[in-house]
């Protein structure tokens, strides 16, 4: 029988009974309920990040909005631009290729690379804290030549690792990377 997930939340008890009584009939059926839950999971984990994207970007434009009502402009160029970096990771996490396939698909994705990606996006969500926390306190240095100019390279490098692990989950999802086996 498959775990109770997302796919089963505000189904039925009379319809989940009777999928469950089909599971003994038809084999298949409870490894593609199984299957849909974990694609609602990872939807719910790449909204979520995406979210976050925002949320980061929404913390960098406050800090320009400070910066230029208060006459203090060195930095707000980099920070525009790691802006729209995080606007394009938001994009690329949002719409990335599901860390699922549907029975029929040619490319299985099996459960142990499942966990693989999963991994992925943990690492990623890691690097979202530890880049919120870089943020919230940028504001102080914005005075500060030197000191924002460390902040802003930090928080780049942060964006950077970001990158290097959205494409790494990208490739192994999309081009037959290390985690996908192709079906004959």
């Amino acid at each position: 029988m498959p775990e109770k997930g997302v796919f089963w939340e505000g189904i039925s008890s009379g319809i989940a009974e009777k999928l469950e009584g089909m599971i003994e009939y038809i084999p298949l059926l409870g490894s593609y309920l199984r299957r849909e839950n974990d694609r609602e999971v990872d939807k719910i984990i790449r909204e979520h990040m995406a979210d976050r994207f925002d949320n980061l970007k929404g913390a960098v434009m406050k800090v320009m909005t400070a910066g230029a009502e208060s006459g203090k402009l060195e930095g707000l160029d980099k920070l525009d631009r790691l802006s729209r970096r995080l606007d394009k990771l938001r994009d690329t996490v949002k719409f990335a290729a599901h860390g699922y396939s549907g029975l029929f698909d040619r490319i299985k994705v099996r459960d142990e690379e499942l966990e693989a990606l999963f991994n992925y996006d943990l690492q990623m969500l890691a690097k979202i804290e530890e880049t919120d926390k870089r943020l919230s306190g940028i504001d102080s240095v914005l005075g500060d030549e030197e000191k924002l100019k460390v902040e802003i390279d930090a928080l780049s490098a942060f964006i950077s690792e970001m990158e290097v692990l959205v494409k790494d989950r990208k490739y192994a999802m999309t081009s037959g990377g290390p985690f996908q086996k192709e079906v004959e």
